[in-house]
């Protein structure tokens, strides 16, 4: 079993730096960059900070009224489009149209997700988590991919979660046919197969010059915490009895701007030009975990691990086949 190696590179940035430090200097005049999720959270933030830089960005969008509410301040820079991730020909839909309007795609920041919401099964009897977490963002990667290889030095960043640590792939049984379901054992082997995408992304198309990271953005409260009750936050420490952030997670947790800029560092920071299939926070690599990991950092050899990562593509174009 190969786990990919991973180091700090030390990238001057940290856990609370702000977009405009993170893009200083960058240049996206002219770029083209998708971004799933683009209209909420850190989606949203991703999606402004891109276009400040001078990209033209798409936003896949399953609520367009809230999302046009959400981007109207960025005019004409904005291009939204209906897509359902977990609705795979949905997703085939819109990236055909999309892959019609722009022949060459430099960022594809495969951002949305849902997290541990009641057990919910959508296509062929799929796990729901999983289908739109990682199912959606295979099948919308994989049509986008002559777009993005016609692109001088393509990047795609998929998020992951420092929730992977919770469980690798559950291999023989990944959609809860035979187990009862838990749906934050669910939430975290999708956010597993986040990272193994990125890397088998980064293994077969590296030689064609297109490089794949996945990101841990951090702790921040967001609308992907809709499924939990503030009773579930509070047991968790990350929220006290009126829904704000409880002391314990205070310091640790991040703005929303600030949650997105390990995603654009990933994204666009030259240091990474010669680098890819790594797993990112804090902008910069994460270190590989062992025993004595802090608990909320780190990743696990089951995410970064070669083998497996072409297991899970594999095993992914079955399910879709």
């Amino acid at each position: 079993m190969s786990e990919r190696v991973q180091q700090n590179i030390g990238s001057g940035f940290g856990a609370k730096s702000e977009p405009d430090a993170v893009l200083a200097g960058i240049d996206l005049a002219g770029k083209v960059a998708v971004v799933t999720g683009g209209y909420s959270g850190i989606g949203l933030e991703t999606t402004r900070a891109l276009v400040k830089a001078g990209a033209r960005v798409y936003v896949p969008v399953r609520s367009p009224e809230k999302a046009h509410a959400n981007l109207a301040e960025m005019g004409e820079a904005v291009v939204t489009g209906e897509m359902d991730l977990g609705d795979l020909a949905s997703v085939r839909r819109y990236a055909g149209d999309l892959a019609d309007a722009e022949p060459v795609i430099d960022l594809l920041l495969n951002n949305a997700g849902i997290m541990a919401c009641p057990e919910t099964r959508v296509g062929n009897n799929w796990e729901a988590q999983f289908a739109t977490n990682h199912l959606g963002h295979f099948v919308l990667t994989n049509e986008l991919l002559p777009n993005l290889l016609a692109a001088n030095a393509p990047r795609v960043v998929c998020l992951s979660s420092i929730a992977h640590r919770r469980s690798d792939i559950i291999w023989d049984d990944v959609h809860f046919e035979k187990n009862l379901y838990e749906k934050w054992t669910a939430y975290a082997q999708s956010k597993t197969a986040n990272a193994l995408f990125a890397l088998g992304l980064d293994i077969k198309f590296r030689d064609q010059g297109l490089r794949a990271f996945s990101v841990h953005p951090g702790g921040i409260l967001t609308p992907l915490q809709r499924h939990l009750p503030n009773e579930e936050m509070q047991a968790l420490g990350w929220t006290d009895a009126d829904g704000n952030l409880s002391d314990q997670v205070k310091d640790m947790f991040k703005s929303t701007t600030q949650g997105c800029t390990t995603t654009l560092w990933a994204a666009t920071s030259p240091a990474l030009s010669e680098m890819g299939g790594l797993y990112c926070e804090d902008c910069d690599v994460s270190n590989l975990a062992t025993a004595d990991s802090p608990r909320f950092f780190d990743v696990e050899p089951w995410a970064t691990n070669e083998e497996s990562a072409l297991k899970l593509w594999d095993m992914t174009e079955e399910m879709i086949a």
